[in-house]
């Protein structure tokens, strides 16, 4: 996944706005001090931070991957997948 597939899968409204605001929830999420495990239990409390951003980065990182090979073959991305014409 390059930055700049990233950005132009943000930018897109075709793309469900549920889709592009993962990236910025899951960071929220980890960024928040009140969670399903606080992050003052040592060590559980960052790993679910850590499985929440693994598990958003391998969606997004799938997502962006099939945005961009749609976008190059010149198909419509609706829900990042390829329309029906």
């Amino acid at each position: 996944m390059h930055l700049r597939d990233l950005g132009r899968y943000l930018r897109d409204a075709a793309v469900p706005r549920w889709r592009r605001s993962l990236v910025f929830v899951a960071a929220a999420y980890a960024l928040m001090p009140f969670d399903l495990i606080p992050d003052a239990i040592p060590v559980l409390g960052w790993l679910d931070d850590l499985g929440v951003i693994a598990a958003v980065v391998a969606f997004v990182s799938r997502d962006v991957a099939r945005h961009a090979q749609l976008t190059q073959r010149g198909e419509v991305v609706v829900d990042a997948v390829p329309s029906a014409r």
